[in-house]
Order: C-alpha cells, then structure tokens, then sequence
C-alpha cells in the first residue's frame, strides 16, 4: 500500500485532477499543489479533499449492502454479516491514515452496526456524544483538531430530529452551523461554499470517490491509470474551486445581520417551511461570538529579531524587514500558504516584504499569492537572516524542551533572550512566560 501511495503521487505531479484524487481518496495531501489546496479552501470546498468523515461513510455505504447479504449468504449470522461490512471500512481507515474525522465516522459506523445485532433503534446525537467522548478520553489532544471540530459540528446538524431534507438545505445549514468554527481557526468565511457544494458533493461521492476506491484497487494491475476516470470527476470540482475562490469573502457585518435575523426568525416564527431554512440559535450566536473574537483590539508585542519554525534540517525563518520593521522577510515557509496571513499578524507583522525559498521556489510562490489576497505583500528588502549556527542551537534547545520534532524559536539580536513556544506562551531560558 506504501509503494502504491508512493506511486500515484508521483504521478500525480504537474496534474492537478489526478493529484486531487490521490489527495481525497488515498489521504495523501501533498499530491495537490498548495494553491489547489488554497482554492478549495476559500471555495468552501476544503472537506473533500481531505479523507473525511464523508469518505468513510460513501465507503460505508457501497460496501454495506452487499458485505451484509454476503454474509447472510456465507453463514446465516447476522453478526458474520455486520463483521463482514464493519471489516472494509477498518481497512480504509487505516490506508489513509486514520484521521480524526474519519475515525469518528468509522466508530459511528461500528455503533450503527451493533443496535442493528442488538435490535435496538439507533439515536444519532447520543451516538455522536458517545463517540466524542471515546475519542477525546483516548486522545485528549484531538479536541484542540479544526478537523474533528468541523466534523462533530457538522454531523450534529445532520443527525439532529429536525435536520432539513434535502442536499441545498443541508448545504445552507452546515455551512452556517460550521461558520463559528472556520472564523476562529482560519478567520475566513466563504457562503459562496454553500452553491459549490450542491454541485460538488455529488460529484464528490457519486463519481470521484467510487471511482476512486475501485482505481485504488484496481492499481495493482494497471497501476496510477486505473485512477483516471475519478480524476475526469476531479476536474471538474478543481474547476468548480477555481470559479468559486474568486468570489469576494463576505464581510463582517453581513455575517452579523444573518446571525441576527436568524436568531429572530428562530424566536418569533413557528411554520417548518421557514425553519428549515434557517440557522440553530447555537450557530446564530456562535458566529456573533467569534466575530467579536476576531474583532476584538489586539496588541501584538513588537517582531523580535527573528522568528524559526521547524527543525535543525528544515525552519521557515522570519526577520524583520531593515527599513520597516512591521514587514516581515520570509525564508523556507514550509507551513501551509494559508496559514502565513494569521501566523504572520500573530508576530505583529503587518505584512511581508518577501518571500524566498531556493529550494522550493513554488511554495514561495503560493505563500506570495495567499498573503496577496490578504492584502499583506509589499516590497522591501531583507537582511541576510541569522546565523545558522545559532539557530540551530536555539532549535535544538527547544526541541529538547518540547520533545517535538519541529519547534518555535524567537530570540533578539545575536540570539540574546531566545523563547520556545511551549504549552500557548513563549517561555525564555529562565521558564517565565512572555
């Protein structure tokens, strides 16, 4: 399965619908190039190219029927039958990598199996809860996941007694019931997700991820060409993005006044022909909860000397520009391009005055382009960076400190009064934190 993963992301490269579907179906998102990635993402449509809980549960669905008369068939137990359904969604699980919103819809998967053993009716909000619970008991790191937060909000919507019928309805509803998640993890919104899905997700899971499981297997024999016609679907929702991703975000207030004329139609209208149409109270003031977050006056402390992320072999580095020390110069960014705008402001810059990586001149490129649309490139000039001598001491330092491959350095000039990021806060060589 490695060789096979190996193989069609290289030959994924300088394709972008291959690399798609190598990305959604086989968990490998490095296939697709970081500004595919970006486009999704602002389209609204960045669920499907990661392995989701809606991978799983297509899977679920093309093999539950079959497996479960297959069983039936083979030994007449219905508990053979369950094994044999519950069996294949494991397996997929564990080729893309077991990710958190995966796994959560693989264990609902396996509760919905065993009511049906024990003949008694599924609910799914209580099935949610308890598989929150599990796997926040087993991995308490999993609750600070933007992946596993979209997920349990998104299914929440779905299972819950008065869920909307209908895919344009559903769309609208977790759209703006996952809102006050995005705005504070990504500090974006985009409601033009909401027309793209409705085109997207059947094209997703009644073409690109069918295709795309029986390409996997069949790659055994015809190799990365068996994905080719998941990929004639692929293009189609890359195309979707790009189109998508050009609509202006909406702004602030309009996301306010839909917040607000939500809450009063919950409280004063009674007819279901409305409601389905419109927002939970708990979305409602979640979205006005988070733009008062993101609005609230922030006072970033001053850019240090310099700033390293990563490790001894491979740090992004980020100095201050000489003529205005509110821009800031990158070097080697090997974070996602969409993660720079807010990582940046988080430093106190207010932009960038460059983007540089000889190494990898297209993710320069990418990180370039994300920090345009944000209105945060300049131009300027940069200094040579610190010595990498002292760097890597202050890296290895913080490794140490961590134990974590990758670190976060920020230390003055010289490298005087160097701080590790560690637990939320900057912490100097004497454990204050800053």
């Amino acid at each position: 399965m490695a060789e096979l993963r190996e193989a069609t992301t290289r030959a994924s490269r300088g394709d972008a619908a291959l690399g798609f579907v190598v990305a959604s179906v086989l968990g490998q998102p490095a296939a697709l190039a970081p500004e595919r990635r970006t486009e999704l993402r602002r389209a609204g449509l960045g669920h499907v190219v990661a392995v989701s809980g809606m991978n799983v549960a297509v899977a679920a669905a093309l093999v539950q029927g079959p497996l479960l008369r297959a069983g039936l068939l083979l030994g007449g137990s219905l508990t053979l039958a369950a094994a044999l359904a519950w069996l294949p969604v494991l397996a997929y699980l564990g080729v893309t990598g077991g990710e958190p919103p995966a796994l959560r819809a693989a264990v609902m998967f396996g509760l919905a199996q065993l009511a049906t053993l024990t003949g008694r009716p599924g609910h799914g909000l209580t099935a949610l809860a308890w598989t929150a619970a599990a796997m926040l008991a087993w991995r308490p790191a999993w609750g600070l996941d933007p992946g596993l937060h979209l997920s349990l909000a998104a299914m929440a919507i779905l299972v819950h007694p008065s869920a909307p019928r209908g895919l344009v309805a559903q769309s609208w509803r977790v759209s703006f019931g996952t809102l006050p998640i995005v705005l504070v993890h990504f500090g974006q919104a985009s409601l033009i997700g909401v027309a793209a899905n409705v085109i997207a997700v059947p094209v997703f899971t009644l073409w690109v991820l069918p295709l795309g499981i029986a390409g996997m297997v069949a790659a055994r024999w015809w190799g990365p060409e068996a994905l080719r016609p998941a990929a004639l679907g692929g293009q189609v929702i890359i195309d979707l993005a790009g189109l998508a991703a050009r609509v202006p975000e909406p702004p602030w207030w309009l996301l306010a006044g839909m917040a607000v004329v939500g809450l009063a139609l919950r409280w004063t209208v009674r007819r279901p022909a409305v409601l389905r149409w419109v927002p939970g109270v708990l979305p409602c003031v979640g979205v006005l909860a988070a733009l008062a977050y993101l609005g609230r006056e922030r006072s970033p402390e001053p850019p240090r000397a310099w700033v390293a992320i990563g490790g001894t072999r491979s740090a992004a580095i980020i100095v201050p520009a000489p003529a205005d020390r509110s821009l800031a110069c990158v070097r080697d960014p090997w974070l996602a391009p969409e993660a720079w705008p807010e990582l940046l402001a988080a430093l106190g810059f207010r932009g960038a005055a460059a983007v540089v990586a000889p190494r990898s001149p297209p993710a320069a490129a990418a990180v370039q382009a994300e920090l345009e649309r944000a209105g945060m490139m300049f131009e300027g000039t940069c200094p040579e960076g610190p010595p990498l001598k002292s760097l890597r001491i202050h890296l290895e330092e913080c490794q140490a400190r961590t134990r974590l491959r990758r670190a976060v350095v920020r230390a003055g000039p010289e490298g005087a009064g160097a701080e590790c990021w560690i637990a939320g806060a900057f912490v100097g060589a004497t454990g204050s934190e800053r």
